[in-house]
């Protein structure tokens, strides 16, 4: 199943709200390394579908990106209020 647009732009946003919120990252670097890492996966060699990669979470994202490994137990409470505010 595809996901769309909306949800992708939805799943960016948290993912950038992670790194702000939870990796202490400024608003513009999380930003560009969020969309730096979209336009990526959204450009994926012929054949092949970025829609597994919304499977995952994005706190994880988030953690892949600032290169730093949380606990999510450590973070639920924050992560649930970004998840809230964006309807996910």
């Amino acid at each position: 199943m595809m996901i769309n647009s909306d949800a992708r732009d939805r799943f960016w946003q948290i993912v950038e709200e992670c790194l702000i919120t939870i990796h202490d990252l400024q608003q513009d670097v999380a930003r560009r390394k969020s969309l730096d890492l979209r336009e990526r996966l959204e450009s994926p060699p012929t054949g092949m579908s970025s829609d597994i990669f919304y499977h995952a979470e994005p706190f994880d994202v988030a953690c892949d990106i600032a290169k730093q490994a949380r606990q999510l137990s450590h973070y639920r409470e924050k992560y649930e209020a970004i998840l809230s505010r964006h309807n996910w």
